[in-house]
């Protein structure tokens, strides 16, 4: 199927063309063809652009999140058996479980979490991001591996209680894991690769040095072991699998979300700024660039049962018991039938922001509020120390997968 210059058959998570610049393919997509079946991704995929459709499909009960392993589905049955460990801990995440079993995983993981509050939390990535732009060189630094690829994963090793020093180590094993479950297509060697990082920061969590740890600093990783709710305990699969999931999900959403925001922040005005630096204007201006800026460019679902669903367009979707789908929110989020200015960062736009980029109904992302916060102290940093912060004109270096779209470098000026 051709959409002018661009044809539909080739689009993929892994060509460069699409990572560049995907929106351009999403505002065609959004208006000839927003349910779209591609037969090349994961043996026949639905996928959809409009924001209707990905709303309510992710809100569609006949839809399963048991999804883990979607990525493998290239492999012949027999050699899928060589990762059933890997896939062992992505299964039991509570963002991949259903009905009861995600409510109850969903009410264990939230109670573990209650002491870390704004007020416990915001010192402590004050003072990561303090001790982080304290060693840039002001004159040009290079944002994302001085700011933005360190500082989720310390932020995220702090609220579960274990070494921030092993940022670098973390950050090696959930891009891994990422890249899996960003791409539409991945090599053996690949998923080799991602099993043995899996293997690692599994035993890193599970490690008696990191219990003993997080026991001591009140972590997260310690509450999860010890909550328990209505007679439920998380096993020690489930404790080490719900912090490798807050990994997995925190660390590349919070970098790419930084430097995308920086990246469209530089054609806003300096004054304009001002709002990421005022209490009453910051959540607002925090919204909109979630909206614009997505990391995270889709929510995957596979059909738990047979169903044919009436897309926005009218086209009759005939889904089939596993069959997946990919609901692209980082479309949803410009579509001109849901936002006003849609392609453009307002970020005085009134609240509520209905974007989806933590999703919406029972599925919301378990790590929005540390998503939000952090990204707020870093860019509220930022700008308080640079208000005339600039980015010079350079190639952009795209991070290898449109799942989490971002730029892997990305200078930046605060003072001549």
């Amino acid at each position: 199927m051709s959409l002018g210059p661009i044809s539909v058959d080739d689009f993929s998570h892994n060509q460069v063309q699409y990572i560049e610049d995907p929106f351009t393919f999403y505002a065609l997509m959004r208006e000839r063809s927003p349910a779209h079946l591609s037969e090349t991704i994961f043996g026949g995929t639905w996928l959809m652009f409009r924001y209707e459709d990905c709303s309510r499909l992710m809100q569609d009960e006949r839809l399963s999140n048991a999804r883990s392993a979607v990525p493998l589905r290239f492999l012949p049955p027999d050699q899928r058996d060589e990762f059933a460990d890997m896939l062992d801990v992505y299964s039991r995440w509570l963002a991949f479980h259903d009905g009861k079993e995600h409510t109850r995983n969903r009410r264990q993981a939230n109670r573990g979490y209650v002491p870390f509050t704004d007020e416990y939390l915001e010192p402590r990535i004050q003072r990561i991001v303090d001790g982080l732009l304290d060693q840039v060189d002001p004159t040009g630094f290079d944002l994302m591996s001085e700011l933005a690829f360190p500082l989720p994963a310390m932020v995220i090793a702090d609220v579960l209680g274990v070494p921030v020093d092993a940022h670098e180590d973390l950050n090696r094993w959930t891009d891994d894991i990422a890249h899996l479950f960003g791409s539409t297509s991945v090599s053996v060697e690949h998923l080799r690769r991602t099993r043995e990082s899996t293997r690692q920061l599994a035993e890193f969590l599970a490690s008696e040095a990191n219990a003993r740890r997080s026991r001591a600093e009140g972590g997260l990783l310690h509450h999860l072991r010890e909550i328990e709710v209505r007679g439920h305990r998380f096993s020690e699969r489930d404790v080490v699998a719900q912090a490798a999931l807050l990994l997995f999900a925190g660390v590349a959403s919070i970098r790419y979300l930084i430097g995308n925001s920086v990246r469209a922040l530089a054609s806003v005005p300096t004054t304009e700024r001002d709002v990421l630096l005022k209490s009453d204007t910051v959540g607002p201006a925090i919204e909109e660039l979630l909206r614009m800026c997505t990391p995270v460019s889709f929510v995957g679902r596979v059909a738990g049962e047979d169903f044919d669903y009436t897309a926005s367009d009218g086209t009759i979707v005939p889904l089939r018991k596993g069959q997946p789908l990919l609901l692209y929110i980082a479309s949803a989020n410009r579509d001109p039938d849901a936002f006003d200015r849609a392609d453009e960062l307002v970020l005085d736009r009134p609240l509520p922001n209905r974007h989806l980029t933590f999703g919406v109904g029972r599925h919301l992302c378990f790590g929005d509020p540390l998503v939000r916060q952090t990204t707020r102290i870093a860019l509220s940093t930022l700008y308080l120390r640079w208000p005339e912060l600039k980015v010079p004109q350079q190639e952009a270096n795209w991070n290898n997968n449109l799942g989490f779209h971002g730029s892997t470098s990305l200078r930046v000026s605060g003072e001549d």
